[in-house]
């Protein structure tokens, strides 16, 4: 494995019309700001003809590579592959349908550079419909905020940067899960990385469409939380008496 600065995951299913233009995107920002990266294209079972595209990318540029899942996994076996297949010390993950600012990668790199594990982007203007925001606000603010105890207004947010090898080893195992991506940062927490969160630009979907279904969102995320609460018992109860003495003791 060659290691660089950083590989830029792309998590892409079904975006034909914004595979390349994103690519060029972020591999201007590398040539710009003289980051040693890659793009790895990660395809997760398109059927409208990205796959086509990403092979062609990575043909004819070395800094692009790609891999296929052959079927649709879903965001947390894709975010999982990227993470395994990744050359760079850092790994971003960003989605693929052009609503995250490519130029924005520095601001990322410089986070983790100053000693955070992992830098993940807060959508403080965030262009979604209504009933997505406000879902995700209760979310943020009573799963994320009360239970774990991080001080995260975005949890799941597509821009996230993470340092790679530690990625790797916090268990991220999506297996049992629908959705395991919507704890991946109280998992790192709960694994002793330091998390940095930056606000950042949130555009309009410029083609395409979400597969996000908003009315099945909450039950998918309460049923991940009960498994997520199993099978870290322990580490949770652990992370809230640390909270409860840093409390008591001013810390």
């Amino acid at each position: 494995m060659i290691d660089m600065e950083c590989t830029t995951i792309l998590l892409i299913c079904n975006e034909k019309d914004n595979i390349e233009p994103l690519t060029r995107d972020v591999l201007e920002v590398y040539s710009e700001n003289n980051i040693d990266g890659e793009v790895l294209l990660l395809d997760d079972g398109s059927t409208d003809g990205s796959s086509q595209i990403c092979d062609r990318l990575a043909e004819a540029e070395e800094r692009v590579r790609c891999v296929h899942h052959g079927v649709n996994k879903g965001r947390s076996y894709a975010i999982r592959t990227g993470f395994q297949e990744a050359r760079g010390e850092v790994a971003i993950i960003m989605d693929g349908d052009r609503q995250y600012e490519p130029k924005e990668i520095p601001l990322f790199l410089a986070k983790i550079k100053e000693g955070n594990d992992v830098v993940t982007g807060w959508r403080h203007q965030r262009t979604d419909p209504f009933i997505r925001k406000f879902i995700s606000r209760v979310y943020n603010r009573y799963i994320i905020q009360r239970k774990f105890g991080l001080r995260i207004k975005d949890q799941n947010s597509g821009f996230k940067a993470f340092v790679r090898t530690k990625a790797v080893n916090m268990g991220f195992d999506p297996e049992g899960y629908l959705g395991l991506h919507r704890y991946i940062l109280p998992l790192a927490s709960l694994h002793g990385m330091k998390i940095e969160e930056i606000p950042i630009v949130h555009y309009a979907r410029p083609s395409g469409k979400s597969y996000i279904k908003f009315y099945t969102v909450p039950f998918i995320a309460l049923r991940d939380l009960r498994r997520f609460n199993r099978e870290h018992r322990e580490e949770i109860r652990s992370a809230r008496g640390s909270r409860s003495l840093a409390k008591r003791t001013g810390r």
